[in-house]
């Protein structure tokens, strides 16, 4: 297995040539030469291991995972048959440590891709004795570039972090509050400072820093992505900021916009390794459908400019590693698709054209019944639990730097100017318009501390509007794959939460 992932990250090779997957299929039929239920090793439990981490990583198979998650159960259930701390056992002290390091490494693995799934995990922290490893800085390296910085939070933000979204998220009618309760908590949580430094110096601390990224990130959206669907999926509640689950529209939008600029940031330092490792551009798909799925649900926000701008950058990524990724075949054109689709939606809506979705309302008009109709009609296994009315303000609860988030967004919209128009109902008659309507006025910032990447030229104005835009007559539709159907109801919960908006 080694083997099968050293020669795939093997720059020095073709990317089309590297004969990973020959490694890997021979380290499989090594391991179907032993009887891993009779003779059950650390070695063997390590090979699983690695093998989970090509599947989920690096594998182009169509079906890896649904391999690695069955490879996962049998996994956890092989390691707690082996002695994990080495005390039933006289061992070294070096063997006891790999084996702490090895354990941890498997409850973190397994709660982030049960969280994907949105699976029960096979391993609970309340369940097992298994000590923490020692965390020693990388020999013959720069103690701030060591990679024991991110292994130590890693396992500590399992702890404290990590595993009870697992738990919350597993538990039918979890409260909203309980939600807002845990992003805090992930958002509060201490970072260590080289995971935090711009312009890393060393190709280790920069795929720390990437990992973090998607590690961190990637437990926000799985948090808040059952209520992103909920508030975007059906015409029969309003949709603007006072909605009651507005925060966790923002949070999607938030942590998809960072997962994109972490990938682009590791391509342009290292495009030929980035090009190689699937998991992270599988999590750009999501992000850039969750940013689409927005920007055509809700254009009237100041979310969906900014949103735009986004795409951009994802179309200009995907376009400058399509010669160097395999699976550029299809998920490449099928970014372009979306981003096109999301792109045309929002014109033919700013000029007032036929939109070819429905997009959702923004006037208040609340009926409590609409959660037990949602709830009832729901077929996931997670139930979020009937929320009140919404009220003034959605975000009180909830972290500042939602808010901050959406401050930021106000004031790149204004670069798209006069791309950002009012509110339609204002034009009738303002009275009756409430201020929510157009997400205006943006909260105080702090910009000393900006939560949204950088913007370059290249990508603010992505649709070219200029000071007075001509009003079309018509536009050309998009072209190429029509699959993508972002009309309400194409892409509920029960075909969307779990497939396409999912993070690892």
């Amino acid at each position: 297995m080694l083997l099968a992932i050293g020669s795939l990250l093997d720059i020095n090779r073709p990317i089309h040539t590297t004969g990973a997957e020959k490694f890997h299929t021979l380290a499989r039929a090594a391991l179907c030469e032993i009887s891993v239920l009779e003779d059950t090793t650390v070695d063997t439990i390590t090979a699983l291991y690695y093998e989970l981490w090509f599947l989920l990583m690096f594998s182009e198979q169509k079906k890896s995972t649904s391999q690695a998650w069955a490879i996962m159960g049998l996994t956890t259930k092989l390691a707690q048959s082996v002695d994990r701390d080495g005390v039933k056992s006289k061992v070294i002290p070096e063997e006891v440590e790999r084996r702490r390091s090895l354990f941890w490494e498997l409850l973190c693995l397994d709660a982030r891709f049960a969280l994907s799934l949105g699976r029960p995990p096979s391993l609970s922290v309340k369940h097992m004795d298994c000590s923490r490893p020692t965390y020693i800085p990388d020999p013959h390296c720069d103690d701030f570039e060591s990679s024991h910085h991110y292994q130590s939070w890693k396992h500590s933000f399992y702890v404290d972090c990590l595993y009870p979204i697992v738990d919350a998220l597993s538990q039918p009618g979890v409260e909203y509050s309980t939600i807002l309760e845990l992003d805090k908590l992930v958002r509060n949580y201490p970072i260590p400072v080289p995971l935090q430094t711009h312009n890393a110096q060393s190709r280790t601390l920069l795929l720390q820093q990437v990992s973090f990224t998607m590690t961190y990130e990637s437990a926000l959206l799985q948090l808040h992505r059952t209520y992103f669907m909920r508030a975007l999926s059906g015409p029969e509640e309003a949709f603007n900021k006072r909605h009651r689950y507005a925060p966790s529209v923002v949070a999607v939008w938030l942590g998809a916009v960072r997962i994109i600029a972490a990938m682009e940031s590791l391509y342009h330092r290292e495009p030929e390794l980035s090009a190689r490792v699937v998991g992270f551009w599988s999590n750009v798909f999501a992000a850039v459908v969750s940013i689409a799925l927005l920007v055509s649900r809700a254009p009237f926000t100041c979310l969906s400019p900014a949103g735009l701008q986004e795409l951009e950058r994802a179309r200009l990524l995907s376009k400058a590693v399509s010669h160097q990724c395999n699976q550029s075949a299809d998920i490449i054109p099928l970014i372009d698709t979306i981003i096109a689709k999301a792109n045309n939606i929002f014109r033919r809506w700013y000029y007032g054209q036929e939109v070819p979705t429905l997009v959702l309302r923004h006037e208040d008009k609340h009926d409590p019944l609409i959660d037990e109709l949602i709830k009832l009609g729901s077929s996931s296994s997670f139930v979020p639990a009937p929320s009140p009315p919404p009220t003034d303000d959605s975000f009180k609860d909830a972290h500042p730097l939602l808010t901050q988030c959406i401050g930021e967004a106000h004031d790149r919209a204004k670069i798209m100017f006069p791309m950002r128009k009012p509110c339609q109902c204002s034009i009738a008659n303002i009275a009756v318009c409430p201020p929510s309507h157009s997400w205006a006025p943006p909260p105080p910032m702090d910009f000393s501390r900006p939560v949204l990447p950088y913007l370059y030229a290249e990508i603010a104005n992505p649709l070219g509007f200029d000071a007075a835009p001509p009003i079309p007559t018509n536009f050309s539709d998009y072209s190429g794959m029509t699959s993508i159907n972002f009309e309400l109801g194409a892409l509920q919960p029960s075909n969307m939460e779990r497939g396409w908006l999912s993070w690892f």
